[in-house]
């Protein structure tokens, strides 16, 4: 039976859309997962961090990690990023009118993490105490959780004959599961890292934005962005978050994006075959079209 091109996309829409439909799965139980939601976390204080990089130095100690092989002239961010041996990291942002801020670089230890979504074995998981942890007996070392990482935090260990992939872990082993506080909270001597439950220090960011609201930027960071972080941030009234490397990310977790893409597409099958039989449609329609017009006679 001929089938023009009008019914022919009649047909394909309506079997991709019931496909679609069919395989297209709930969401409602992934975006209200928060494991860990209710963990322990940090909250980083740009407005009364003094740049001493007490912090830095603390969780090289407790860590047990190699100073950094070289200095990049006399900067002071040095190093430049995190690294394999670098799990935290202090770093200015100079404003105009030549003030500095500085700002704590490290996990953020998301609630709904993209490197736990990207990673194909399981070896990064979201642990209920709010760490976001690593483990080297799964990992096969495919890297696809530092592409997936907003931040680029997770980083690789090159130069070891079995590499790891290294990052913060709240100071998991050594002080988190004993449910002490973080290295870098007991380092600091300006009060500008806290640490406890999240609930906890997201009433403790609200309080000192009401009491300053003069040196505060209005805004929580990780409150909300990308699904909410167990470490969050607290910045100057005129620094936006985005010059301390902060960017704007949305408010919904990147996993919730890619895996109801990857759903969508491969649930049952169902709509890669839908979507090939549109294309292989719409390829013979196209094919007839050319043969007739090499003839001379109308489409049919």
């Amino acid at each position: 039976m001929a089938m023009d091109r009008r019914k022919f996309f009649k047909v394909a829409a309506a079997g991709c859309g019931t496909a679609c439909a069919l395989a297209s799965p709930t969401f409602a139980a992934d975006s209200a997962r928060r494991i860990g939601a209710d963990g322990y976390g940090m909250l980083q204080d740009s407005v009364r961090c003094i740049g001493c990089k007490a912090c830095q130095s603390a969780c090289k100690q407790i860590n047990k990690l190699p100073p950094d092989s070289s200095l990049e002239g006399d900067y002071y961010d040095s190093p430049r990023d995190l690294s394999d041996s670098t799990y935290t990291l202090i770093k200015m942002h100079q404003g105009e009118s030549g003030e500095a801020t500085f700002v704590k670089k490290q996990c953020m230890h998301c609630i709904d993490p993209a490197c736990q979504s990207a990673c194909l074995v399981g070896a990064l998981v979201k642990q209920e105490n709010g760490a976001v942890e690593w483990d080297g007996n799964k990992c096969m070392g495919c890297r696809y959780c530092m592409v997936a990482c907003p931040y680029n935090v997770p980083q690789f260990q090159w130069k070891e004959a079995i590499p790891a992939i290294s990052k913060c872990t709240l100071c998991a082993d050594t002080r988190l599961n004993k449910e002490l506080p973080t290295g870098c909270t007991t380092s600091c001597p300006a009060g500008a890292i806290s640490f406890g439950k999240r609930d906890d220090l997201l009433k403790v960011a609200r309080e000192r934005i009401a009491a300053s609201p003069e040196l505060y930027l209005d805004h929580i960071y990780g409150e909300k962005e990308i699904g909410g972080t167990n470490v969050i941030y607290l910045t100057k009234k005129k620094v936006a978050f985005a010059t301390l490397g902060l960017p704007d990310l949305g408010f919904k977790a990147p996993p919730r994006l890619t895996e109801s893409i990857q759903h969508g597409v491969f649930k049952y099958f169902i709509p890669p075959v839908a979507i090939y039989a549109a294309l292989g449609g719409i390829m013979a329609f196209t094919n007839r079209k050319n043969k007739a017009e090499e003839k001379g006679g109308p489409d049919e």
